[in-house]
């Protein structure tokens, strides 16, 4: 046999030699993948796939239409009783070393590509670690995973659902897991990841739904846009669910910004630092609906708030730029609710830190521009320290140019009064702590006038109105009219309600003759 012929054959002997190990391979480890992550005994799921493409030149593999399920799973068919649907998962330089000798799948990089994950109620909840970390450690390790428009599901045992986020992309590199990191808070290392999903739904509680259209985030930014905080109730189902009277709040956000976040754990205790948060045309409503019982638990001032966080937060700066604050409050159905509102608001808040890990804390600082009413220009300092244990505060406000038609809609559903004239100026430096407050009101007014209604709040009550025009003092003269004011602190109320019966007192001292604002504070004392 002459030489070419030789080597001719022995070309194809060995093309053939290493189609039939390939195929051979291909077919071992087609029938060895789903053997050796199911002979894990804490591996909780069965996989199936159609497909198996392997390519042991290039040391990689990609599995076409896989299928998850939990062992537990009472369906005998794997694709009715299926956790996740994965269009195809791409295995990059894989060993296959460790897969004959170690049964252990070890890779370089996982792509994983359209996943459909549902997650089912079940009477154990599900826990990070335990289902979707430990099964994988002693079976798989990969430097890599990638995730590509995928699809995520949760639901509760009524076949509600609890969660939903569509589009998902996600990528986590220089991954690590072993029997150190599992036992750890994060029980991944890694260098850094990133994400990105939309259309995300989360029913938070009984109450409130969260929605946001787009979330981006890495190891150290975060980016969310049109969050949404809705309410699942009307406001009458609201109140007829709660025990005791409580808040209802329908906020919306149109950005959150996070440029720089720092987080994690130290020696077991989580920590989240960052420089600045940025809020943008924010539309909170809060509605208090009168009609359940009064909540006489003791409410907590913000510094309180602030020291008994129990991990380590430290936000330098936190802006809240162009939104909107609408408070209302119902007595009763028959009547409209009280409204106040503050429009263009724009606040910066600084130093806002609970004391873990530290010893000292500067003063957070609240610094509010806005336009009361749509119309008048205010301004607001509020300062505190977290560390002060008296929860000791001092709040400054300075509110100009005020129609008194505009408070119409606070003064007539919860008064019976409505006013006419103008309100020029209004100062007030408060000092309060947990236990009571004092400080300086000071105001300028002219030509006040009331009209006082009856009790349906429809008919003026021309007497009664008539006698509160010959008590009210109508003018200060174009100047500062001041008064020296002290309250004690509701202690089941909240600081505002504090900082209103400051401004209340204050406004009785300066508009009612002395006489007739003791008498109305004694009768309203009296009255509670």
């Amino acid at each position: 046999m002459s030489l070419p012929k030789k080597i001719i054959i022995s070309i194809v002997s060995l093309v053939v030699l290493l189609a039939i190990i390939n195929f051979g391979l291909s077919y071992w480890i087609t029938k060895k993948l789903p053997g050796i992550l199911q002979s894990e005994k804490d591996f909780p799921y069965n996989i199936s796939y159609d497909k198996l493409d392997l390519r042991l030149l290039s040391g990689s593999f990609t599995i076409h239409d896989a299928y998850i399920a939990a062992k537990d799973s009472s369906v005998t068919d794997i694709k009715k009783a299926a956790f996740g649907k994965i269009a195809t998962i791409e295995v990059q330089n894989f060993n296959l070393w460790t897969l004959l000798r170690n049964n252990k799948i070890k890779v370089k990089k996982v792509i994983i590509t359209s996943p459909d994950i549902m997650l089912k109620h079940r009477k154990n909840q599900y826990n990070a670690q335990d289902d979707f970390v430990k099964p994988f450690k002693n079976t798989i390790t990969t430097g890599s995973l990638e995730i590509i428009n995928g699809n995520f599901k949760m639901m509760d045992s009524l076949q509600n659902f609890t969660l939903k986020a569509a589009n998902i992309n996600f990528s986590l590199t220089n991954i690590k897991i072993d029997s150190t990191t599992v036992t750890e808070n994060i029980p991944v290392r890694y260098r850094d990841y990133s994400l990105k999903c939309d259309s995300l739904f989360y029913r938070v509680n009984k109450f409130y739904n969260i929605t946001a259209e787009n979330i981006t985030t890495t190891d150290s930014t975060l980016a969310i846009t049109n969050l949404k905080y809705i309410p699942q109730q009307t406001r009458k189902q609201f109140n007829t669910l709660i025990p005791v009277e409580k808040d209802q709040f329908a906020i919306t956000a149109e950005k959150i910004n996070v440029p720089n976040l720092n987080w994690g754990y130290y020696n077991d205790t989580l920590y989240v630092h960052t420089p600045e948060i940025t809020l943008e045309k924010v539309n909170a409503n809060i509605y208090r609906g009168k009609m359940p019982k009064d909540d006489l638990t003791r409410k907590k001032l913000y510094s309180e708030l602030l020291r008994t966080i129990p991990f380590d937060l430290k936000v330098d700066k936190m802006l809240l730029k162009n939104s909107t604050v609408v408070y209302e409050e119902q007595l009763e159905y028959s009547r409209p609710a009280a409204k106040v509102s503050f429009s263009k608001f724009y606040a910066t808040l600084s130093n806002i830190y609970s004391p873990v890990q530290k010893t000292k804390l500067p003063n957070t600082t609240i610094d509010v521009q806005c336009m009361f009413m749509r119309s008048a220009p205010l301004k607001v300092n509020w300062s505190f320290n977290t560390m002060n244990t008296s929860d000791a505060f001092t709040i400054t406000g300075h509110l100009q140019n005020i129609k008194s038609e505009e408070i119409d809609p606070v003064t007539k559903p919860l008064m019976n009064v409505t006013t006419h004239g103008d309100l020029d100026e209004v100062k007030f430096t408060f000092y309060g702590n947990r236990e009571s407050g004092k400080g300086t009101f000071a105001i300028n007014y002219n030509d006040l006038k009331v009209d006082i209604y009856k009790k349906d709040g429809k008919k003026r009550n021309d007497l009664v109105s008539a006698i509160g025009n010959l008590l009210v003092k109508d003018d200060t003269k174009d100047r500062l009219k001041k008064t020296e004011v002290e309250v004690d602190r509701k202690k089941d109320k909240s600081v505002f309600n504090f900082l209103w019966r400051f401004v209340e007192q204050g406004l009785k001292q300066t508009v009612l003759p002395k006489t007739v604002a003791k008498i109305a504070t004694k009768k309203k004392e009296k009255k509670k």
